[in-house]
């Protein structure tokens, strides 16, 4: 199963049962519906019983708790009906200790995911393959998207 998703809040793409998934600025009521939207339908026809997670949250702009806890409830609905066990997430280090309180006290709020906080992507990537999942795809796309942003 693929999913390929660019809009002005989210980069999403899915290969097998990895998802890559960049948060771009800062989350609305609106953003957290379309991500809640795109959750359900992406569970209606996975294929796959185990899920893995790469966020890059290093444009994301905290949004308020409310929406926040939006998005914690589509977070949810993955780990009570997959094993969704490990995400990976990147952030800027300046706000590494604001970014990381704020994931875990409202993004992941009552989930048993296994989450590690990273400085850069390739660490973060290098974890995910650790456990087993293959991310080729995905690296693929990164290196491409890059390619495309420097040119």
């Amino acid at each position: 199963m693929e999913i390929v998703i660019d809009n002005e809040d989210f980069c999403i793409r899915l290969y097998k049962n990895v998802a890559y998934l960049k948060v771009i600025g800062m989350q609305d009521s609106q953003s957290a519906e379309f991500f809640a939207r795109t959750i359900n339908e992406m569970l209606e026809k996975y294929p796959h019983k185990k899920f893995a997670s790469l966020c890059d949250l290093t444009d994301l702009i905290l949004s308020d708790p409310r929406v926040a806890l939006q998005i914690n409830k589509a977070i949810r609905k993955i780990t009570d009906t997959l094993e969704y066990k490990h995400n990976a997430v990147v952030v800027k280090p300046k706000f590494l200790q604001i970014i990381q309180a704020y994931i875990f006290s409202f993004y992941l709020r009552n989930t048993d995911l296994k989450t590690k906080i990273y400085k850069n992507q390739s660490d973060a990537i290098s974890w995910l393959e650790e456990k087993g999942y293959c991310l080729e795809k995905i690296k693929d796309f990164l290196t491409v998207d890059c390619q495309e942003k420097e040119s």
